[in-house]
C-alpha cells in the first residue's frame, strides 16, 4: 500500500482556520496591550494554520490532487523566494553602506507563511481550472 504524503486528515483544515485566526486575534490583541506591531506573531500564527490547510488531504485524494498540490508548492517556492530577495534588496537595505550597517531581512516564518499563502491560493485554482475542465 503507498503511504499518502500529506499527513492529515481532511478536517485538520478547520484547525488551520482557527490557528489563523488566533494568530490574527494574538497579533491585535498585542497591539492593543503593547502598542507593537509584531509581524513574527502574526507569520507564525499564519504559517501553523497554512501548513495544517496545505498538507491536510483533500475529500477526493488521488494522483492528480498530489500532483496539483506539489506543482503549485514548487512554484509558490520560487515566487515567494523571489518576493523575499526584492523586498529585503529594495526595501529593507537600499541604503546599505557595507562595513558600517546591519544587513536586514524579512524572518523565516514570513518567507513560509508568504510561500504557504501562495501555494494554497495557486493550488486551489489549479483545482478550480482541473475541475472546471472536467465538467465540460
Amino acid at each position: 500500500m503507498k503511504q499518502n504524503p500529506f499527513p492529515y486528515s481532511h478536517w485538520f483544515k478547520i484547525l488551520g482556520a482557527l490557528v489563523i485566526i488566533a494568530g490574527i486575534f494574538s497579533f491585535f490583541q498585542q497591539h492593543y496591550k503593547k502598542g507593537v506591531y509584531d509581524f513574527n506573531e502574526l507569520a507564525v500564527g499564519i504559517s501553523w494554520g497554512f501548513v495544517f490547510i496545505f498538507f491536510s488531504k483533500e475529500k477526493t485524494d488521488d494522483e492528480m490532487m498530489r500532483s496539483l498540490k506539489f506543482k503549485a508548492l514548487s512554484i509558490a517556492v520560487i515566487v515567494s523566494f523571489s518576493l523575499t530577495h526584492l523586498y529585503n534588496y529594495l526595501f529593507l537595505n537600499w541604503r546599505l553602506e557595507r562595513g558600517k550597517d546591519i544587513i536586514l531581512s524579512i524572518s523565516a516564518y514570513q518567507f513560509l507563511a508568504l510561500t504557504l499563502i501562495i501555494a494554497t491560493g495557486y493550488f486551489y485554482y489549479l483545482r478550480h481550472q482541473a475541475t472546471s475542465i472536467g465538467k465540460e
